[in-house]
């Protein structure tokens, strides 16, 4: 990649990668100081997962094996790290902390964030202009920078990441390593170049030195070793031989969108933007053990398991809808071991949910041991002999807790409160029109506002409305009207001693039909005969049923098969 396509590719953005310092390790010796100053390692079963740099300086490397550790370093002091919890309530505590700089801060595992810092970088260039200088290590040369801008917000970005950074240590007593660069590959890269407790700085003139400096196409992040394989095969190892290959051979080897990205990354190109990570999609804990070959060890391994679930749950703060099973069973004859999952919707009525906790209660765990089993069942047959070597359940497709106003039990009960005052209210009342509007009324004094709704307008209504509004010239459509401009009548119209001489009208045939009270009378003047008619004995049939309905009692029965009663009965 020559200068002149760097130039031309995008350096309008500032990444920032944050990398803690050998997190697990950290994490351990804040838990006990007396760590610090001794080799000591994270264990996970017979594998040494990370060790702090002492221990590093002996040899020790990332998941080396506890033997080949023991030999390298006999004095290392080991810690079981099996148990993930404090690793993620920190490494959550650490991003939440990273969001008040950006809103654009995206997790990779648990002790790496990516940082877009384009924004805060522009609204500190509106407000300063001199004393910028680089903060931490500068990557190769500073010449033949081009003139886009990019080395002054890079340079402001560098200031920014050293700011994170002492915050981190101050807030969390963690140390961490960051690179910056206008890419989160180049960020990444660039970042693991001075460890700890450093950062480094990557101006776009010295991408292809740094890239050179792999030793080989799967140090790109985004290649893997099955990728790494298939380029081998085309005879390409090193990234210049990738750079220059023939993107024909790629692109009959990998796909066209494939061989695209993978062209792309060797030349540094990554337009991938940060991803605002929100909570994790799934919640889970694995467990390897020694075979298990009873249907009663596996119980006891899968209830160990859903107590220490239960509190990762509680803590997120959303209830599952869906449990998932992960077994890995060992082939006596093959001598391979196979892994396996299985995975089933629950109910959420499964979980207590209270103010600050979510709990399984004795019958919801007994019911969800059983689910469990089930899945287990469908992967084991348990009439034959078998050897589990891992057990794992996780939680996934959550659902938000909702709680006071917002539940939707509460709704419901508001509302039907409010429907009980109505329905006893307007029994009895006659002088009000059956098609005028009630306004939504808030009451404030109380902890929760309640709306009264207005009454069911009947189909006559809606004809005489969407009549009037046809016949007149600049009238708007009938659905853009207000409610109150479709009402027919109000309490001026309703007059016991002006039903006969005001409401009621002869036509050309001397054929007077009495207009009810509740009808505008100009209104019931423009509408055919034989629907004036039928109005008025509509109006006659519902007086005769009010009439009958004064000697019932006021408050109906509710109805059993509702929505409402459903949840209020739940």
């Amino acid at each position: 990649m020559d200068t002149k396509n760097i130039h031309a590719t995008d350096h309008s953005r500032v990444i920032i990668h944050i990398d803690i310092d050998c997190f697990y390790a950290q994490v351990e010796m804040i838990k006990n100081p007396e760590l610090r100053n001794i080799p000591m390692g994270v264990q996970q079963k017979n594998v040494v997962v990370t060790s702090n740099y002492i221990a590093r300086e002996t040899g020790i490397k990332k998941c080396m094996l506890l033997e080949d550790a023991l030999r390298i370093c006999p004095k290392i002091v080991l810690v079981n790290g099996e148990d993930l919890h404090d690793y993620r309530q920190i490494s959550y505590k650490v991003t939440t902390h990273l969001q008040k700089y950006s809103s654009q801060v995206e997790r990779l595992g648990l002790d790496e964030n990516f940082l877009d810092a384009t924004s805060l970088v522009e609204t500190k260039l509106k407000s300063k202009h001199e004393n910028i200088t680089a903060k931490g290590h500068i990557f190769g040369n500073n010449e033949n920078n081009c003139d886009c801008g990019c080395q002054l917000r890079l340079t402001v970005g560098s200031e920014i990441a050293q700011e994170i950074r002492d915050s981190i240590r101050h807030e969390f007593q963690l140390t961490c390593s960051a690179g910056i660069a206008h890419n989160k590959l180049l960020a990444k890269l660039v970042g693991a170049k001075h460890k700890p407790n450093q950062q480094t700085l990557l101006y776009p003139n010295s991408t292809c030195e740094l890239l050179y400096q792999l030793q080989n196409v799967v140090d790109i992040p985004g290649i893997g070793r099955a990728m790494g394989d298939m380029l081998k095969n085309l005879g390409v190892s090193t990234i210049r031989e990738l750079q220059h290959l023939n993107f024909d051979k790629l692109k009959f080897a990998f796909g066209e969108e494939k061989a695209k990205l993978i062209q792309n990354l060797s030349n540094g190109i990554d337009n991938s933007p940060v991803k605002s990570s929100g909570k994790p999609t799934s919640i889970g804990l694995e467990d390897s053990c020694r075979n298990i070959t009873a249907i009663g060890e596996v119980k006891d391994k899968l209830n160990q398991l859903m107590n220490r679930l239960m509190v990762l749950v509680s803590e997120d703060g959303r209830i599952p809808r869906t449990i998932k099973l992960t077994i890995r069973k060992f082939d006596s004859i093959s001598k391979m071991s196979n892994r396996e999952s299985r995975q089933t919707n629950i109910t959420t009525s499964l979980f207590t949910v209270k103010s600050n906790s979510i709990e399984l209660q004795q019958k919801s765990a007994q019911r969800l041991t059983s689910t469990i089993m089930t899945l287990f069942t469908k992967m084991v047959d348990v009439h034959k002999p078998y050897h589990i070597t891992l057990l794992g359940l996780s939680f996934t497709k959550f659902l938000e807790r909702m709680n006071g106003k917002s539940s939707i039990t509460s709704f419901f009960r508001k509302n039907v409160e409010v429907q009980s005052i109505t329905n006893i209210e307007n029994k009895n009342d006659l002088t009000t029109s059956p098609m005028e509007c009630t306004p939504f009324s808030y009451d404030l004094s109380g902890s929760e506002s309640e709306f009264e709704p207005s009454p069911k307008k009947t189909k006559f209504s809606k004809l005489i409305a969407k009549r009037r509004c046809f016949e007149a010239d600049d009238c708007p459509s009938p659905s853009k009207l207000k409610v109150a401009d479709l009402r027919l009548s109000s309490a001026k119209n309703v007059s016991s001693d002006s039903s006969d001489s005001k409401n009621s009208f002869s036509d050309d045939n001397s054929n007077s039909i009495c207009c009810p009270p509740n009808v505008d009378a100009a209104v019931f003047k423009e509408i055919p005969k034989e629907l004036q008619q039928e109005v008025w004995n509509d109006y006659k049939r519902e007086m005769n049923e009010k009439q009958e309905q004064k000697l019932q009692p006021v408050i109906k029965k509710p109805k059993t098969n509702t929505l409402l009663n459903y949840f209020l009965k739940n």
